[in-house]
């Protein structure tokens, strides 16, 4: 049933997981009747528009955040007025959305500058603390988190409470009074499906990280030949892919983008997957119970403490970039299991019914009618 409200869901794109994990999201709005207005930037926006071809979607300024060193610092250092300019940006951008679209509630992923005044908002998150293992550091970005954090009314967990948990110190124990855990969030469906595939690369990232692994992945092809692979290079924008020997351009199967339905199919029918440690991949994961190679992305503490915590557990095999031995990684990741019987919480529509009322019925900071 219409209901007669607007809803602006703008995930960020720093990579496609903020964007692919907010697909359940929007689904969710279109079902309880919401009009619902998307806006993205990049590779996101790309996705999006293939996902929801039939909604209206804007273009918002990107942060454009890259990972040249193995340090955060360094990278965060070149890069943080530049963020704080995009987040300006951002906000003005939004709120340029909001007026011309009569918008009622506003959904980020993420995009630190989407909270409008007079509007209520959310924000979906999983890192409301950075494992950075440096205190002073640890103790600066948590301040910084909770003073963008705390411009919205309700923060999203993509995770359960408890002890057996996805996102570990990154969500659990931050003192957030206004943060939910909504349960494993992910577009995907497990699938039992015939091996299409030996092997399947799956990449998004920012560069120049993804273009570096990608080139590794391709320069080690041949050592694992005749598997039959596939690459999900997660860019449209990136510059051809040059494979040099004939077998490699034989075995190996090269898409920029696919839609959701294809990559679940994609991942459920391939013997192994190579990815990121993405928190939005490791969800996907864990809902088709499928094992993987994690990769994380060099720079990027987030990835790197999820998948040596993942490691530690013996669910997932990790390895840092530089040092993949392909054959080698793919035979030890062969032998862990990732995620098995692990619950998955409320379904998502009872826990966003429940939050949704709580928003609408007067909790909020600037609150609006509840819809009926």
């Amino acid at each position: 049933m219409a209901i007669g409200k607007s809803v602006l869901i703008c995930p960020q794109h720093w990579g496609l997981g903020h964007v692919t994990r907010t697909i359940p999201v929007i689904r969710y709005f279109i079902d309880r009747g919401y009009r619902v207005v998307l806006a993205c930037s990049g590779d996101g926006s790309r996705l999006l528009s293939m996902e929801f071809p039939q909604l209206k979607l804007f273009d918002l300024p990107d942060y454009g955040m890259r990972y040249p060193h193995r340090s955060m610092y360094l990278n965060m250092l070149r890069q943080i007025a530049q963020m704080h300019l995009a987040i300006a940006r951002e906000f003005f951008a939004i709120r340029r959305i909001c007026r011309a679209e009569a918008i009622d509630l506003v959904v980020s992923d993420t995009r630190l500058g989407a909270a409008q005044p007079g509007i209520p908002s959310v924000m979906i998150a999983h890192h409301l603390h950075f494992p950075l293992g440096n205190r002073f550091f640890e103790w600066v970005s948590d301040v910084w988190l909770k003073f963008f954090y705390g411009l919205y009314d309700q923060i999203w967990i993509p995770d359960i409470a408890g002890d057996k948990n996805l996102s570990g110190a990154l969500s659990h124990g931050a003192n957030l009074g206004n943060s939910h855990f909504i349960g494993i969030l992910s577009r995907f469906i497990p699938i039992a499906d015939t091996a299409q595939y030996d092997c399947a690369f799956v990449l998004s990232g920012p560069e120049p990280q993804r273009s570096y692994l990608e080139r590794s992945f391709v320069d080690q092809l041949t050592s694992i030949l005749p598997a039959k692979c596939i690459l999900i290079r997660g860019s449209k924008s990136a510059p051809p892919l040059e494979i040099k020997d004939q077998r490699a351009r034989t075995s190996l199967e090269v898409r920029d983008l696919v839609d959701g339905k294809e990559l679940n199919s994609i991942m459920c029918s391939s013997w192994q997957i190579v990815c990121r440690s993405g928190y939005s991949t490791l969800l996907d994961l864990c809902i088709i119970g499928k094992s993987a190679l994690l990769i994380p992305t060099p720079g990027q503490p987030e990835q790197e403490y999820l998948a040596n915590e993942l490691l530690r557990k013996g669910l997932f095999h990790c390895v840092d970039q530089e040092a993949l031995d392909l054959p080698a990684d793919l035979a030890r990741a062969a032998t862990f299991t990732g995620f098995q019987g692990i619950n998955l919480g409320q379904p998502l529509g009872e826990r966003l019914d429940q939050l949704m009322g709580e928003l609408f019925k007067g909790t909020s900071k600037n609150p609006i009618l509840m819809p009926e």
